[in-house]
C-alpha cells in the first residue's frame, strides 16, 4: 500500500534533513560521528583484551569446534532468548528491551548505509516516500517498547524487587545511560518536528509527534538550542553505552554472548548432556595437582564464566540447596571465583613479565585471597547436589558444576579435606565395591528362590544385563523394585543376567564428590567385566548408574586401560528401566489389567530429567494404569526439585538448613496424591524418609516398575 500517495508531495520530500540542525548532511558532524565511533570501538578492544589475557591465564579447553553450530547456539540463545523467555515477567521485560534495541540499531543502520553509501557514491536517498513512513513508524514502536521495558526493569529492579536480585551502582548507571539515549532520542525527534511546523507526514512518528505539542510550547528562537542539546545528550549516551559493551554491567551484552558461542555443546544432546570431564588416567601418575585450588588452574572458559554473568539470579531462584538455606547460591559462588580470579591473575601476569622461568612461578607466592575458604567456603563447595538446576536455568550457558565439581576434586585428591562420613562411603568403596560396606560377595542375596535369575558367570546368553546397583543390591526398600523390573522383563520374554559379586559401584558417587581416582578405578573394573561377557545390552533402575555408563564410562574408556595394559573397550547399549517398560508396554508385550485408584505425583529424578531429558515415557507408563491421575507437583520437568542425595550428597550428613527431601516431600504431599512415583532409588529412599520424617499418612513411594508390576497380567 502506497501510505506517501495521502500526503501529496513528490516522494522525495517526505523525508527528514540528516543531521538537521546540527551542521545539515555535509557538515563536520557527519564526520564527527565517526571520531565517536573509533572511539567507542577502541574502548571495547582495550576492555576486551584485559579480559582476554586474563582468561588465557586458565588451563586450556577446546571450545572452537563446529562453529556453524556455535553460531546456531548464539541465535538460539542469545537471538531468540530461548532460556530467558521461560520466565514470563522477567523474559517479556528482557526481550522487549534486547529486540526494541535491537530494532533501533537496524534504524540507524539504515540512516548509515544511506547517508555514507548509497547517497555518498550512487545519488540515491532511499529512505523517503513510503519507506521513511514505514521506517520511521518502526523507528518510534522500538523505542515506545525500549521505554516500556526499561520502565518495567526499574519497576522491578527498585519497587518491587525480587530477593535474587542484588542491585549494584553499575545496574543502575546501566539503566539510566538506557533511559537517556531512549527519552533524547524521542525528544529530539519531537523538537524537530516541532522546529519544522508539524509536517503531516510525521505523524508516523506518533510518539514523538505527540511529545513535539510539548516542545512547541517553548519560545522559537530556544527550540533549537535545547534540540541541540537534546541531540549532543544522545550521541554522547549512545556512544558511551557503545564504549562500555564489555565493560561491567554492559559487558554482559558482549561478553554473554561469546560465552554462548563457547558453551559446551555437549549440552544440547541428551547423549551427552552436563557430562563431566575426566581426568586422563596417565595424569595421576604424572600431575602434580588435580582440580582447582587457585583461580588460574580453572579452564579459560570456566574464568570466562564469571564475566559472563548477569546476576540474574535464575540459577539461584532453581537452586535447592539455596532454596533450603544452604550457603551455596550457585550466582555467588560464580562471582565470588571472578573476584578472586580479578584479584589474583592480573598479578600472576606481572609476576610472569619480571620472571625468567613464568612456569616455576610458585602459585603460593602470590598474595591474595585463597579461592577455597577465603573467597568460596568449603560448606558451600559440599551443598552442591549437582541437580543440573543451575545450569539449566543459566541463560547465558554458564557452567557451575564442572567449577563446584573442581574444587572438589581438590579438596578430596589434594588436600584430603572431606567428612567422615564421606571419606566412610569412599573407604567401603574401595574395599567392598559399594557404599555401604557391605560384603560385595552378598551382592546377589536380595534374589528370591523363585525369580530365576542368574549370574552371568552362570549363563552368559542373555538378552539384557541387569546393572542392579548398590542401592537395589542392599538396601531392603529398593531390592523391591529390583525384583519386580527383572520380573515385568521375563514376563516380556527377555533373558535377564546379572553380575552378581562381580558388580562394583558405578562410581557416580564417587567422581561427583571429588575422588575421580577412585571412580576410575570402579569403572576400568566394570568396563573389563562388561567385556569379558561380551555386554551389549544394559538395563538399569538407578538414574545415576544409568548416567554414567551412558557418558562418563564411554569418554573413560578412551583414555583408560584394562589390568592387562590394554585400552578398554565400550560396546554397549545402556537403558534406563522407563524406557524398557514404556516400549514394552507399547509394543503389548507386557499388559496393565488392575487398577489403582486415586492420584499420583510423579517425582523427576536430576539424572533421568535435566541430565537425559526423560519426562514422557514415565508419565506415560503412569497414564496407562486404569483409575489413576497423574498430578504434577508445583515443580516439575525441567523445574523439577532435586532429592537432595545427588552429587554425592547421598552419604553425607545433612546439617545446614532445612532438608532438601522434607521439601520436595511437602511439595508432594501438597498435591493431594495418595503416591509419589519416583524411578531412582536415592529418590525413593530420600522422598520414604521425608514422608517419616514429617509424620504424613497415606502418602506411599514406589518406584515406577513397582506399580506396573502390581497391576500387570502374571498369568
Amino acid at each position: 500500500m502506497d501510505f506517501a500517495a495521502m500526503y501529496d508531495l513528490p516522494a522525495e520530500l517526505i523525508s527528514r534533513e540528516s543531521f538537521f540542525n546540527i551542521g545539515g548532511p555535509h557538515g563536520f558532524m557527519r564526520w564527527g560521528i565517526y571520531l565517536f565511533l573509533l572511539a567507542a570501538v577502541i574502548s571495547i578492544v582495550l576492555t576486551l583484551r584485559k579480559r582476554v589475557k586474563i582468561w588465557k591465564e586458565g588451563k586450556e579447553e577446546l571450545r572452537t569446534d563446529n562453529v556453524p553450530k556455535r553460531i546456531l547456539m548464539v541465535v538460539k540463545y542469545a537471538g531468540l532468548q530461548a532460556k530467558i523467555l521461560r520466565e514470563a515477567y522477567a523474559g517479556i521485560m528482557h526481550a522487549a528491551i534486547f529486540f526494541a534495541f535491537l530494532g533501533l540499531v537496524a534504524v540507524t543502520l539504515l540512516i548509515m548505509i544511506q547517508d555514507d553509501f548509497t547517497e555518498l557514491f550512487f545519488g540515491i536517498k532511499f529512505l523517503t516516500g513510503n519507506t521513511y513512513l514505514i521506517w520511521s513508524f518502526f523507528a518510534d514502536f522500538c523505542g515506545i517498547v525500549l521505554l516500556l521495558g526499561l520502565l518495567i526493569a526499574v519497576y522491578r529492579r527498585y519497587i518491587n524487587k525480587p530477593s535474587r536480585l542484588d542491585t549494584k551502582s553499575t545496574d543502575t548507571f546501566a539503566l539510566v545511560l538506557l533511559l537517556l539515549i531512549v527519552v533524547t532520542g524521542f525528544t529530539t525527534e519531537a523538537l524537530r518536528i516541532a522546529i519544522t511546523e508539524f509536517p503531516g507526514f510525521e505523524i508516523w512518528s506518533p510518539f514523538g509527534w505527540g511529545l513535539a505539542y510539548v516542545f512547541a510550547l517553548i519560545s522559537k528562537p530556544a527550540q533549537p538550542v535545547v534540540h541541540q542539546i537534546s541531540w549532543w545528550i544522545h550521541v554522547v549516551a549512545s556512544f558511551l553505552f557503545l564504549s562500555l559493551l564489555a565493560h561491567a554491567k554492559l559487558g554482559h551484552i558482549l561478553i554473554s554472548t561469546l560465552n554462548i558461542f563457547f558453551m559446551n555443546l555437549n549440552n544440547e544432546d541428551s547423549k551427552t548432556k552436563y557430562r563431566s570431564a575426566i581426568i586422563p588416567p596417565d595424569e595421576f601418575e604424572t600431575a602434580e595437582s588435580f582440580g582447582v585450588s587457585y583461580a588460574e588452574e580453572f579452564t579459560w572458559k570456566q574464568l570466562m564464566d564469571g564475566d559472563a554473568c548477569t546476576r540474574c539470579g535464575r540459577c539461584q531462584d532453581n537452586c535447592p540447596a539455596f532454596l533450603t538455606e544452604k550457603p551455596l547460591s550457585p550466582k555467588k559462588i560464580i562471582n565470588d571465583i571472578k573476584d578472586n580470579k580479578d584479584e589474583r591473575v592480573p598479578k600472576i601476569i606481572e609476576v610472569k613479565k619480571q620472571a625468567e622461568n613464568a612456569s616455576a612461578i610458585d602459585p603460593d607466592s602470590i598474595e591474595a585471597k585463597a579461592l577455597i575458604e577465603d573467597s568460596v567456603k568449603e560448606d558451600e563447595i559440599w551443598s552442591c547436589t549437582n541437580c543440573g538446576a543451575c545450569v539449566e536455568a543459566c541463560p547465558v550457558q554458564i557452567e557451575h558444576i564442572d567449577a563446584i565439581n573442581m574444587m572438589r576434586k581438590s579438596l578430596v585428591l589434594m588436600q584430603g579435606k572431606m567428612k567422615p562420613e564421606l571419606q566412610t562411603a569412599f573407604t567401603n568403596m574401595e574395599n567392598n565395591s559399594n557404599p555401604y560396606g557391605f560384603a560385595f560377595a552378598s551382592r546377589a542375596d536380595w534374589i528370591p528362590e523363585d525369580l530365576n535369575l542368574k549370574t552371568v558367570t552362570e549363563d552368559s546368553d542373555i538378552d539384557f544385563l541387569y546393572f542392579v546397583g548398590c542401592a537395589a543390591s542392599y538396601d531392603k526398600r529398593n531390592q523391591k523394585v529390583a525384583v519386580a523390573l527383572v520380573r515385568i522383563l521375563q514376563k516380556a520374554g527377555y533373558k535377564v543376567g546379572i553380575l552378581g559379586a562381580e558388580e562394583s559401584c558405578c562410581g557416580d558417587s564417587a567422581m561427583r564428590a571429588g575422588n575421580e581416582y577412585l571412580f576410575q578405578a570402579l569403572a576400568a573394573q566394570n568396563l573389563e567385566i562388561f567385556k569379558n561377557y561380551n555386554i551389549k545390552k544394559i538395563v538399569c533402575s538407578c538414574p545415576h548408574g544409568y548416567n554414567v555408563l551412558k557418558k562418563e564410562y564411554p569418554e573413560f574408556a578412551k583414555k583408560g586401560l584394562n589390568s592387562n595394559g590394554n585400552p578398554l573397550e565400550c560396546n554397549y547399549t545402556v537403558y534406563h528401566h522407563t524406557e524398557v517398560i514404556f516400549d514394552l508396554l507399547r509394543k503389548g508385550q507386557i499388559k496393565i489389567k488392575d487398577s489403582l485408584n486415586g492420584k499420583i505425583t510423579y517425582h523427576d529424578s536430576c539424572m533421568l530429567g535435566r541430565y537425559n531429558e526423560i519426562y514422557r515415557e514415565p508419565r506415560e507408563i503412569i497414564k496407562t494404569i486404569p483409575g489413576t491421575k497423574l498430578v504434577e507437583m508445583s515443580r516439575h520437568h525441567r523445574k523439577s526439585f532435586c532429592c537432595g542425595a545427588g552429587g554425592g550428597r547421598m552419604w553425607l550428613e545433612e546439617d545446614l538448613g532445612t532438608r532438601i527431601n522434607q521439601f520436595r516431600t511437602k511439595d508432594a504431599h501438597n498435591t493431594g496424591a495418595g503416591k509419589i512415583c519416583t524411578a531412582c532409588p536415592f529418590c525413593m529412599t530420600m522422598l520414604s524418609d521425608g514422608t517419616q520424617e514429617l509424620g504424613i499418612q497415606n502418602l506411599e513411594t514406589y518406584d515406577i516398575a513397582e506399580l506396573v508390576y502390581n497391576t500387570m497380567e502374571k498369568a
